[in-house]
């Protein structure tokens, strides 16, 4: 996937428009204005897409009287926001975690995990989008211009023995178990190997690309409170 289709699909579903405060309903035009802007400074490659292009000196040349047009501006401003995120997600992926000793290697293991998953799915032409924090039953969404893949991301720092899902993500796995996937990082700290499983509606299992599946053992918690 190019920089320009990952960009229109940020505008799709993660950028939050000034004036209608949501995402735009179709990121083409923005990639035109970017595309026109690119042959109207003789952009050498990849031009503003390109990492290594300096974004402030094509602000300052988009900021002369005699090329600034408004939505050149506005397509810019909203190209250097979805670079800004990138950076800022990939900072936050790589930030190291101050915790005692116990918790800090589950930590380490966990941002292994999403980390190797997201490499793993972004070389499939998928653009993500973390769901960590939002209690939705997953922690990432992959999508390209086809789909959007629930992935639910399990780090282990050794073989694979057994995973455990709470009951949010358990639901979750069941209700929407087209787009679920199983992501399971094992060695996570040593040598990540990623193994990912799809629901077999037809075996009524979770099965990966080899075949091998997954046993499950359903279990209810419970709530208590002292009377």
């Amino acid at each position: 996937m190019t920089t320009a289709e990952k960009f229109k699909i940020w505008l799709e579903k993660i950028y939050i428009s000034e004036k209608t405060k949501k995402p735009l309903t179709t990121g083409t035009q923005y990639v035109i204005g970017l595309n026109a802007l690119n042959k109207h400074f003789n952009l050498a490659g990849e031009g503003i897409y390109d990492i290594n292009t300096n974004l402030n000196h094509i602000r300052d040349l988009i900021d002369k009287p005699e090329n600034f047009q408004k939505d050149y501006s506005s397509h810019f401003n909203a190209f250097v926001k979805f670079r800004n995120y990138y950076i800022e997600r990939e900072n936050k992926i790589k930030k190291p975690l101050q915790r005692q000793i116990d918790v800090f290697k589950k930590q380490q293991v966990e941002i292994a995990a999403i980390e190797a998953t997201i490499k793993y799915f972004e070389a499939l032409d998928y653009i993500i989008i973390s769901k960590e924090k939002d209690n939705v039953g997953w922690d990432l969404e992959a999508t390209n211009i086809n789909e959007t893949l629930l992935l639910e991301v399990k780090g282990l720092s050794g073989n694979i023995s057994s995973i455990e899902l709470t009951p949010n993500e358990y639901k979750n796995s069941k209700d929407k178990n087209t787009h679920y996937k199983l992501c399971i990082v094992t060695n996570a700290l040593t040598q990540p190997t990623l193994e990912v499983f799809s629901f077999n509606v037809d075996e009524n299992i979770w099965m990966n690309d080899l075949n091998e599946t997954l046993q499950t053992e359903e279990r209810i918690g419970a709530r208590m409170w002292k009377v």
